[in-house]
C-alpha cells in the first residue's frame, strides 16, 4: 500500500507544515512536498497551485480511504464541505480539495480548469466524483489566505458524517 502523500504547500505558512507534519505522522504516512505558489493578486490562481491544509479526522483516516476506495471515478474525496451526497456517494457539484485521488484519464480535464476561478466550484458536473461517507479529512480552522481572515470550518460539517474509530 503506497503511504506517500504529494502536497503542495506555501513554504511562508510554516504554521500549515506544522499541522501537516504532525497529521503525517499519526497517519504513518509520508509526505512529498511541493512548493505551492502564492499569487497575492489573485488568491484563487494561488490556490489551485497550494493545497497544504488536512486535518484526518481520526487514526487511522488514511487507512480507511484507501480501503473504502470505489472502483470507478475520475476523483474520490476525504470529504467536502458544500455539496449533496447523493445515496451511492456521489456529487456532481462540491467544494472541498483537502484529501482527493484522481485517475489518470481525468487528468487533462482537470489540469484544464482556469486557474483564476475557484477550482473545485470550476469541476461541477465534469466527471465522476466520489466521496468517503464518512468523511475522513477536513481543513484545520485558522488563516484563510482565500478570504485573507480566520475562517471556522466546523459549521459546514454539522449533519456530516465524519470518521471516527
Amino acid at each position: 500500500m503506497d503511504r506517500q502523500l504529494h502536497i503542495i504547500n506555501l513554504s511562508h505558512r510554516k504554521d500549515r507544515i506544522f499541522l501537516l507534519n504532525n497529521q503525517l505522522l499519526k497517519q504513518n504516512l509520508i509526505g512529498c512536498i511541493w512548493p505551492g505558489i502564492s499569487d497575492l493578486e489573485n488568491a484563487k490562481r494561488g490556490i489551485s497551485k497550494a493545497h497544504n491544509d488536512i486535518k484526518f479526522t481520526d487514526l487511522g483516516g488514511f487507512d480507511y480511504f484507501l480501503k473504502t476506495e470505489p472502483i470507478d471515478y475520475d476523483l474520490y474525496l476525504g470529504g467536502i464541505y458544500f455539496g449533496s451526497l447523493n445515496t451511492d456517494n456521489s456529487v456532481e457539484d462540491f467544494a472541498g480539495l483537502t484529501l482527493y485521488k484522481i485517475r489518470q484519464k481525468f487528468y487533462d480535464t482537470f489540469l484544464s480548469i482556469n486557474e483564476d476561478k475557484d477550482l473545485d466550484r470550476e469541476l461541477s458536473k465534469k466527471g465522476k466524483f466520489l466521496v468517503c461517507n464518512p468523511f475522513v479529512a477536513v481543513q484545520h480552522n485558522g488563516f484563510s489566505d482565500n478570504v485573507k481572515e480566520y475562517v471556522n470550518y466546523d459549521k459546514h460539517l454539522i449533519g456530516k458524517k465524519l470518521f471516527i474509530q
